[in-house]
This record gives C-alpha cells, structure tokens and sequence, in this order.
C-alpha cells in the first residue's frame, strides 16, 4: 500500500521537523503547508489557490508526508487521500517550551521560515503572534481531532504522539 501520511498538531509541535526525519528514513517525500501558503513578506495565498498548489504537489507523488496543519481546509483533499494521520497531541507547557526555543533561532539566528519568510521582533509582538495563536487554536484544534479520529476519519489509520520520546518508534508503526 501507498504511504501517503499527514502529520497534523498544533503551532510548534514540530510536525515539519518530524515530516524531514520520517521522509528522509522512509525515501519518501515530505511536503510542508507552511511553504506553499505563504509568500515573501508574510501575505498568505488565497484558500483556492493554496488548495490547489497543495493538490498539485501532491499529485506529483505516489508517496508522501504532508506537514501542517490546515485542516478545515483540506480536509476534502489531501485528508481523503491520507493513509495514516500522526496527530502531535502535546501539552501546552511543551508547545510553549518550543515555542520560545524555535522564536529565538529565527529572530535571533535569522533561520528562514514558511518559504522565505524570516520571523522579526516586530512579529514575535504583533496581534498576528505565534504565541497568541497557540492559545487561540489549541483546544479548538485538540477537539477537531478528536472528532475526525472518532468520526469524521474513523477509518484512517492514526498515531497519535503525546510525547516526542514516542517518535522513536514511528517507523516499525508505518
């Protein structure tokens, strides 16, 4: 059977950072949300379109692993073409933990991020933070994948993760 798994949590879980190790251990390719929906200074594209350059990618490949999040937005493509879903179910203090640790490396060691986007002092503080968006997405997200595990995706195969030592075993699980 095709691999072609989704790698779904919420902002700094490190779904893209898992997605590179398992496309590298597998031999399959890893696409990351973050790159196709944002262009240069931040401006994100049209949902259309972002949906579309998602299907296109993926149509490129008889295998893959998709990082991201987007869910109600792909949930009608990607999401039914998916084998299995590793959900990234951490708790809030790990996320937060990460959150400053992954801020600092691209404020303050210019690392790139979504595409060619650099993230900035002005941004780490703006109403369009990373750490605000945590707290406004987290539990939201937490109970939409409850439901699509229980409902919704019932027949897909899920690994959920609560911790990253649970990564470790990843591979024999696929």
């Amino acid at each position: 059977m095709k691999r072609k798994i989704i790698i779904t949590g919420t902002t700094c879980t490190g779904k893209t950072t898992l997605g590179r190790k398992l496309a590298k251990k597998l031999s399959i390719t890893q696409i990351d949300l973050d790159d196709l929906h944002f262009l240069p200074n931040w401006v994100e594209k049209d949902n259309a379109v972002f949906v579309q350059d998602v299907n296109n990618e993926v149509n490129k490949y008889s295998e893959w692993i998709v990082t991201g999040s987007y869910q109600s937005l792909l949930k009608d493509t990607i999401w039914q073409e998916a084998t299995t879903i590793i959900w990234l179910d951490y708790s809030l203090n790990l996320i937060i933990r990460r959150y400053f640790i992954r801020t600092y490396r691209r404020v303050f060691l210019k690392e790139k991020c979504c595409g060619e986007n650099f993230e900035t002092l002005t941004t780490i503080f703006s109403k369009e933070s990373l750490f605000l968006w945590i707290f406004k997405t987290y539990w939201n997200r937490k109970r939409r994948m409850v439901d699509w595990k229980e409902n919704l995706f019932s027949y897909k195969n899920w690994i959920i993760l609560e911790s990253p030592k649970q990564e470790k075993t990843l591979k024999e699980l696929l």
